[in-house]
């Protein structure tokens, strides 16, 4: 009977920590199923501009659209302009950085959050660029 005990509370434990450690991006998810590359993956159109004075601006879904694939590459348009190229994540996959094919990079704002459906950048200043995939 102790030793059932004293699993499960190893097993407790573990699970705390697990759970613990897995809130890597401050905007939250606090825990995901899915791996960070396969959150990214898919087609993202910016929505908004949420400024730390409490401002918003609402973004044309048809202004930016990034499509990241699971394999490292990526399309996308600015203002029906389009570029793609590769992306990775940085090394501790805080913050993202994409190569385009001119070998321009791009490193974007360290990720606020990261869920199947929102990718928030956040910037030095507070304010958060809103995307949602389609």
């Amino acid at each position: 009977m102790k030793k059932m005990i004293n699993r499960s509370l190893f097993l407790l434990a573990g699970l705390a920590f697990v759970f613990a450690s897995c809130g890597k991006y401050e905007g939250g998810p606090g825990l995901s199923l899915l791996t960070k590359k396969g959150r990214l993956a898919g087609t993202w159109d910016a929505n908004s501009i949420e400024y730390s004075n409490g401002n918003v601006i609402t973004i044309d879904p048809n202004t930016v659209n990034l499509t990241f694939e699971k394999d490292g590459t990526f399309i996308g348009s600015y203002v029906s302009i389009p570029f793609q190229g590769t992306w990775e994540f940085n090394e501790d996959k805080s913050s993202l950085f994409t190569i385009s094919e001119a070998g321009d990079t791009t490193e974007y704002d360290p990720i606020y959050r990261l869920t199947s459906k929102e990718l928030w950048f956040k910037d030095s200043d507070g304010d958060i660029t809103k995307y949602s995939k389609k």
